[in-house]
């Protein structure tokens, strides 16, 4: 994890959008916890870099990754919370990585992409998540009212 402090630290636009990337899916609260405890150096050396990003600004990555380490740091909730605030995160990705289960898979209405149930598989959260395209693949997710 020191490389990646590292990367966040350096003010190199391409090592620190990586590492915003890393963060953005980090889940293991241990680690977590460290990353927090630097949120105010890591938003002082990265205040003024240039990330670019043509479509999407890049800078948009950069501000989640500390939305969530301040959230990580001021909530105990599950991160899935976040899921509904970055369009960046993808159903199948989460559920490779343990995150999510998918349910369902349906056509989305309009033709393009699939609408998507999943579970959280740490605290049961359910989701409706809309996969659609323009310019580049995002996903909105929605979370579900609990049943019972």
């Amino acid at each position: 994890m020191n490389k990646l402090l590292d990367d966040m630290l350096s003010r190199d636009p391409m090592r620190v959008w990586s590492a915003s990337g890393a963060l953005i899916h980090l889940w293991d609260r241990t680690v977590l916890d460290m990353f927090a405890a630097r949120l105010g150096d890591m938003q002082r050396a990265t205040k003024d870099v240039a990330l670019g990003g043509a479509v999407f600004p890049n800078a948009e990555h950069l501000n989640f990754a500390f939305r969530r380490l301040a959230f990580h740091r001021d909530t105990r909730q599950c991160l899935c919370a976040l899921y509904p605030a970055y369009l960046m995160y993808n159903p199948q990705r989460e559920q490779k990585a343990g995150n999510v289960s998918i349910d369902t898979v349906s056509p989305a209405e309009g033709g393009w992409g699939e609408d998507i149930g999943c579970t959280c598989c740490r605290c049961g959260t359910r989701f409706k998540v809309e996969e659609r395209e323009s310019h580049y693949t995002w996903w909105g997710w929605q979370a579900l009212p609990r049943s019972g």
